[in-house]
């Protein structure tokens, strides 16, 4: 697989000199973020042929694909065109199955310009979107050619956004690194540096390196994300993704404690973290279970009647634990 190439720059001058002579060598088509443009409006100065675009989860479908690929031909892009994507999570996902389909994959720039997409979801060449079936049902594997990093962003950033960042943030601690979770926990919200998102980014490539296509260890980056996933589309994603994320971690925890003989004190501490950050703990479904069964069975590590759940033994220590849907259903909703 080709590796991600992530570089990270200390304010955006240092950014701009870069893109500058990038954009003049190879970006075809600029797509970014209408609110990032508001913010950094210095960011014109990138390309000529950008498109502003707002998007929000519940519009990261294939109309909105459609619309880039429509753009993408208007503009003649070709093949060994480079695309370039400048916002959050939801903009690269559709931005990036877009470039990964269009003509079988044109090249692929992300700025990532929120703390979630900048420690997750740029990294990894995974481009889903949503159906009515579920979240990320439709997607691709493409690794983009780099990923720009530039942590003067945040400083524009909504603090519920930041907070919904450190989720995804310390999952990769959960997965990896004690001494990541232990940062995270002590780390002003407004303090956020490169070093704790390069920590974070260093865990997730090491993993996607060993098995890019997602048939084991890759798994374990979905810790918290089969429930967040399921709270998202059953709150018709007004519950964001990162706090969905950590009610998932949270009763993922909790089911380690019995299944796997976790300590208490890591769930403990983690949902003392929720609420300082004032995220919720807990979430009441309205779907009915025969609804969220349905929504299960869509799941991708669902297979011959059992979902793969990642389950803690330790910080550091994920395992996958083989899940009667039934069962996961009584333990995480209604137990």
């Amino acid at each position: 697989m080709q590796e991600s190439n992530v570089q990270y720059f200390k304010n955006l001058n240092e950014l701009l000199i870069y893109c500058d002579k990038l954009t003049e060598d190879k970006i075809s088509r600029t797509y970014i973020d209408k609110k990032v443009l508001v913010k950094f409006p210095q960011l014109k100065q990138l390309s000529k042929d950008f498109k502003e675009i707002e998007i929000k989860e519940d519009k990261k479908n294939l109309d909105t694909v459609s619309k880039i690929w429509e753009d993408m031909f208007e503009k003649s892009i070709q093949r060994s065109s480079t695309v370039l994507c400048i916002g959050g999570g939801v903009l690269s996902d559709a931005v990036g199955f877009a470039s990964s389909t269009y003509k079988r994959g044109t090249g692929l720039v992300i700025i990532p310009t929120t703390l979630l997409s900048m420690v997750d979801a740029a990294h990894g060449g995974k481009n889903g979107i949503n159906t009515t079936h579920g979240k990320n049902q439709i997607g691709t594997f493409m690794m983009p050619d780099q990923v720009l990093i530039c942590p003067e962003f945040l400083l524009e950033l909504p603090e519920k956004q930041i907070k919904n960042g450190l989720i995804e943030l310390i999952k990769a601690g959960f997965l990896k690194s004690p001494e990541l979770v232990q940062q995270v926990y002590e780390t002003d919200i407004s303090k956020v540096n490169i070093e704790l998102i390069k920590a974070a980014v260093d865990i997730k490539n090491e993993i996607i390196q060993n098995d890019f296509k997602e048939s084991s260890e890759r798994m374990y980056l979905n810790f918290g994300h089969t429930i967040g996933h399921l709270i998202e589309v059953d709150s018709k994603h007004s519950i964001p993704h990162g706090e969905a994320v950590g009610i998932g971690i949270l009763k993922a925890l909790k089911i380690s404690e019995k299944m796997c003989n976790l300590d208490k004190n890591i769930s403990e501490h983690f949902e003392n973290f929720l609420k300082k950050l004032d995220l919720n703990v807990d979430y009441k479904f309205s779907s009915n279970r025969e609804q969220l069964k349905e929504l299960l069975l869509n799941d991708k590590k669902f297979s011959k009647d059992i979902l793969k759940y990642v389950l803690l033994e330790n910080i550091g220590n994920p395992v996958l634990v083989d899940f009667n849907l039934n069962d996961l259903l009584s333990e995480v909703t209604y137990a």
